[in-house]
C-alpha cells in the first residue's frame, strides 16, 4: 500500500491513498470498513469489502469513546454566562434604575441568543464539511473571511478571552483578599487558578464537569438565598427604586456592552457544539436552556443588589464593581460573596478549557502555517487525516470531503490527558493571569471595559451575521 503524504500544518498530514488496502487488514482488528455512498468509489468499495464488517466506516480505533454530555453543556453555559460581567453590571445599572435596566438587559439577551445560534449553526456546518469534532471562532472567521482578516479576528478574539480570564482571576482574588488580610496577594490570586489548572491537566473532562456542576449548584443556592434575604431586608428599597428611573442615553448606553458580555457565551459556543450532542438541534436546545437561566439570574441579581445597596452613594460613585457588591447590607453579604465566587469560578473553568485551543489556532494562523485544504480528496480514491499529537485517533474514508456526514466525526481529543503543548499553554495562560491580577489595581473593571466595549461588540455584533451571509452565499453557488 502506498501513500502520498501532504502536510496541512505542523501537526497534521493529509494522506492520499492511491492503492487499495488489502482485505486481510479488515480482519486484523486494526481497522473496520464498509462503503460510503459515493458512486465514484463503488468499484473500490466492492474490492475492499469482500469480508464485510458491521461497521459503517473505516475507523482507526484507539480505545477512545466520544463523550457527549447535554447537561454538561448546559451547566458550562450557565457557569460561563454568569460571570465577571454580571458582577460589574450593578455599577452601571444603578445610574438608570431597575426598570430601564431590566428592559435593556432583556433586549440584549434576545440579541445574544440570536447571535450565538448563528455561531452554533456555522460551527456544525464547518465540522460536517471538514470532518472534525471541534472548531474555534477563529477558524470559522478564517473559513468565511479569509486568512488575513481571520488573523485580525483571532487577535481580537484571543484578547477578549484573555481579558475575561484575567477578570475572573482578579474578581476571585478581590473577594478573598479582605477575608485573609495577612496572606500575600499573589498567593490569594493563585489558589483557585492552580486548582483549575490541576483539574484540566491531570483529570478527565468528567471530573471538570462534576466540579463545574457543583459550583453551579452553589451559584443557584446563593442567588436563591440572596433573593430571599433581599426581599426580606430591603423590600422597601427595592420598591422605591422603581420610582428612580433615568432614560438618558448616558445612563443606558454603558449598560448594553456589559449586558451583552454578561449574557453571552460566544467564547465557548464551538466547544458546546462539540459536547452537547450530535446535531445542531441538540446544541440549540442546550443554548436556549442554558441561556435562559442566566437571564433570570441577571434580572434577579440586578434588582436585589440595587435594593441592597440602597442609598450608598459612596460605593456607587467609586465605580469599582467589587467594592459596590461588598457594600451591600451585611445580612446579605455572605450570599453575595458566595454567588460572586461561584459565578467567576465557573466562568474561569469555561474559559480555561476553551482558551488554549483558541490561542494555538491564533498563533498558527498568524505564523502563516494554517493552510486552506480545499483540495482534500478531490480526484483521489480517498484520504486519511491523522493528527501527530497524542490522544487523537486517525480517520480514513472514501469519497469526497462533502460526504463526511455519512461517516460521522470520530477523530477526537482524548479528554483524559491534555496534549503536552496544551498543558504548557494552559499553565502559562493561568500564570500570566495571576500575575496581572495580583500586581495591577483595578484589573477587574479595566478587563471588563475592554472585553465588553471593544472586543465583544466587534466580534459578536458584526462578525456572526457577516459569516452567516457569506456561508449562505457559498451554499447557493455550489
Amino acid at each position: 500500500m502506498f501513500f502520498h503524504i501532504k502536510p496541512i500544518s505542523k501537526l497534521h498530514f493529509l494522506i492520499l491513498i492511491t492503492i487499495p488496502i488489502p482485505a486481510n487488514y479488515l480482519s486484523s482488528g486494526i481497522a473496520a470498513f464498509t462503503t460510503s455512498s459515493s458512486e465514484d468509489n463503488a468499484d473500490i468499495v466492492n474490492n475492499l469489502s469482500k469480508n464485510p464488517s458491521p461497521n459503517d466506516e473505516i475507523e482507526l480505533h484507539d480505545g477512545v469513546t466520544n463523550e457527549k454530555s447535554f447537561w454538561g453543556a448546559v451547566g458550562l453555559i450557565i457557569g460561563t454566562a454568569v460571570g465577571p460581567g454580571m458582577l460589574g453590571l450593578p455599577a452601571l445599572t444603578i445610574k438608570s434604575g431597575p426598570f430601564p435596566s431590566t428592559i435593556i438587559i432583556f433586549f440584549s439577551w434576545l440579541y445574544v441568543i440570536s447571535s450565538i445560534i448563528i455561531v452554533a449553526e456555522l460551527s456544525f456546518s464547518a465540522m460536517e464539511e471538514d470532518g472534525i469534532e471541534e472548531v474555534s471562532f477563529t477558524s470559522l472567521a478564517t473559513k468565511a473571511l479569509g486568512n488575513h482578516f481571520g488573523a485580525f479576528v483571532a487577535l481580537v478574539y484571543t484578547s477578549l478571552s484573555f481579558s475575561l480570564l484575567v477578570a475572573c482571576v482578579a474578581g476571585i482574588g478581590s473577594i478573598f483578599s479582605p477575608l485573609f488580610p495577612r496572606v500575600n496577594t499573589l498567593i490569594i490570586h493563585a489558589l483557585f487558578p492552580l486548582f483549575v489548572g490541576t483539574l484540566i491537566v491531570f483529570f478527565p473532562f468528567k471530573t471538570i464537569d462534576v466540579a463545574n456542576r457543583l459550583l453551579c449548584f452553589l451559584m443557584l443556592f446563593s442567588i436563591t438565598s440572596l433573593v430571599a434575604v433581599g426581599l426580606s431586608v430591603a423590600r422597601a428599597n427595592i420598591i422605591s427604586s422603581f420610582v428612580l428611573a433615568s432614560w438618558k442615553l448616558s445612563s443606558i448606553a454603558p449598560i448594553i456592552p456589559v449586558a451583552v458580555l454578561t449574557l453571552g457565551f460566544h467564547v465557548i459556543t464551538p466547544f458546546i457544539c462539540k459536547i452537547a450532542g450530535n446535531t445542531v438541534h441538540e446544541a440549540k436546545k442546550a443554548i436556549l436552556i442554558g441561556g435562559t437561566v442566566p437571564l433570570l439570574m441577571v434580572l434577579s441579581w440586578n434588582l436585589i443588589v440595587l435594593g441592597l445597596v440602597g442609598t450608598n452613594t459612596t460605593a456607587a460613585a467609586s465605580g469599582e464593581p467589587i467594592s459596590l457588591l461588598l457594600s451591600v447590607n451585611p445580612s446579605a453579604l455572605s450570599a453575595v460573596q458566595g454567588f460572586a465566587f461561584s459565578a467567576m469560578a465557573t466562568s474561569l473553568i469555561g474559559y480555561a478549557v476553551s482558551f488554549p485551543k483558541q490561542l494555538l489556532d491564533t498563533l498558527e494562523l498568524i505564523s502563516g502555517k494554517a493552510k486552506a485544504c480545499d483540495e482534500q480528496g478531490i480526484g483521489k480514491v480517498g484520504f486519511a487525516f491523522y493528527s501527530g499529537m497524542s490522544g487523537y485517533s486517525g480517520k480514513v474514508w472514501f469519497g469526497s470531503p462533502r460526504n463526511l456526514d455519512i461517516i460521522g466525526s470520530k477523530m477526537r481529543s482524548n479528554e483524559e490527558t491534555f496534549e503536552p503543548f496544551k498543558v504548557i499553554v494552559t499553565l502559562l495562560v493561568l500564570g500570566f493571569s495571576v500575575l496581572i491580577a495580583s500586581f495591577f489595581r483595578s484589573t477587574f473593571s479595566k478587563a471588563l471595559d475592554f472585553a465588553g466595549v471593544y472586543a465583544n461588540c466587534f466580534l459578536f455584533g458584526i462578525i456572526p451575521p457577516v459569516m452567516a451571509y457569506i456561508h449562505q452565499s457559498k451554499k447557493k453557488t455550489r
